[in-house]
């Protein structure tokens, strides 16, 4: 069992799963690259054409900056599943794969005869992951649905806007579909440790609805115990936001603690705010926000962004420029942790891109390579599960296989 455990050590977590990949679009797909990066070798099922979200923000040079998002180091086959010779294929890959995960409406994998029975008729620990909108149970279990209907149906939107009766404000787009595809590779995860201990596998969904709900734990309990939502207040603390310098730039401070308050208040040097009866306090601070508000806005407002970082350098409490992607981008924290990477492809060149978010240390994750061209490993798939040359000529000439 050592010298196993020592064969593992610097390979990918993952390496040796074999994932079938049918989603599109955006909820699943991350979710199956976030597995690609831990080492899966993820098989994406395309149809002719390609899936939808090549076409999304397409460059000149063939660059999809929603495609790269969501597919990079993944390995692409075409296949018509409209053609019975498709789905024979897509049943010869089945006992050869460790997870298929789609993201169809809710019994369309059963019409095609790949539902969860079928799956496991071809191989009895196979794990199938299906990602919906609003989940497989329940009136709206077969509508369609998108990320931002999904957000409005969540609750969110009045939360993020004016709350209950004002105006809604959708959070940044895709924010269902991605954290939906988190908890989708969560659960995928965990269904791989269960497997391993107990040797079975099992159908596991998620939605984008479901998703929702667990971001917003702590305001949907409020809601739950109260009946009370709030919505959005710019400032719901005083010590808790951002603030506008001399330079039109802003600064965000997070001084809840009675510790970081204090050294806030010298770091800024403005000691008196320490003993002010009116804010020496956690409670006080809170009673007069407002008035906290107006004197931290005009100090704040007394010096450029830059003057503040310079002079707060090494003063320990939280605080951060409040950047936009241009400063993200720049701003070394990203790269020295590896959350943004360069990597070189052969079709597109050199690319600054989103890293692995999860660091392992005995099994590290890699990112390096870019999403595949269209139908670009069609003919390796195929050879791995035992079709002969003539037999994948044979299955593009009859429209099973093509690309266009």
């Amino acid at each position: 069992m050592a010298a196993r455990n020592e064969q593992r050590i610097g390979r990918p977590a993952l390496e040796g799963i074999r994932i079938l990949d049918f989603t599109r679009a955006q909820q699943g797909p991350f979710a199956t690259m976030l597995l690609a990066d831990m080492g899966a070798e993820v098989l994406k099922v395309e149809p002719p054409g390609g899936e939808q979200g090549r076409a999304n923000g397409l460059g000149p040079d063939g660059f999809s900056f929603y495609f790269e998002g969501h597919n990079r180091g993944k390995k692409s086959i075409t296949l018509d599943l409209r053609n019975p010779r498709a789905i024979e294929v897509v049943r010869r890959i089945v006992p050869t794969v460790d997870i298929v995960v789609e993201n169809f409406r809710p019994g369309a994998m059963e019409r095609m005869g790949l539902g969860y029975n079928d799956l496991k008729r071809l191989r009895e620990d196979i794990i199938l992951a299906s990602a919906s909108a609003w989940g497989r149970s329940g009136p709206w279990a077969e509508r369609g649905g998108y990320d931002h209907v999904a957000q409005a149906l969540s609750g969110v939107m009045y939360e993020q806007g004016e709350g209950p009766g004002g105006q809604p404000q959708a959070l940044i787009g895709g924010f269902a579909d991605q954290i939906g595809a988190m908890l989708l590779a969560f659960g995928i995860s965990t269904a791989l440790v269960v497997r391993e201990r107990d040797g079975i596998g099992q159908h596991i969904d998620g939605s984008l609805i479901g998703g929702m709900v667990a971001m917003q734990s702590k305001q949907i309990m409020e809601f739950l115990r109260t009946g009370k939502q709030s919505g959005f207040e710019r400032r719901r603390a005083a010590t808790y936001t951002n603030y506008e310098c001399a330079d039109g730039k802003h600064l965000a401070i997070a001084a809840m603690d009675q510790t970081f308050w204090e050294r806030m208040c010298d770091g800024i040097g403005e000691s008196w705010l320490k003993t002010d009866e009116r804010f020496a306090t956690t409670w006080g601070r809170a009673r007069n926000k407002d008035l906290l508000v107006a004197e931290l806005d005009r100090i704040f407002r007394s010096r450029t962004l830059a003057e503040w970082l310079a002079r707060l350098e090494g003063v320990d409490f939280p605080y951060a420029p409040v950047l936009d992607y241009a400063g993200m981008a720049a701003h070394p924290q990203y790269w020295a942790n590896g959350y943004l990477v360069e990597i070189d492809t052969p079709h597109l060149g050199p690319m600054r891109v989103p890293g692995a978010p999860i660091h392992m240390s005995a099994t590290p994750p890699r990112v390096e390579s870019a999403g595949p061209q269209l139908g670009q490993h069609t003919e390796e798939i195929l050879l791995s599960i035992g079709y002969n040359w003539d037999e994948i000529v044979a299955l593009n000439e009859c429209g099973a296989t093509r690309m266009a």
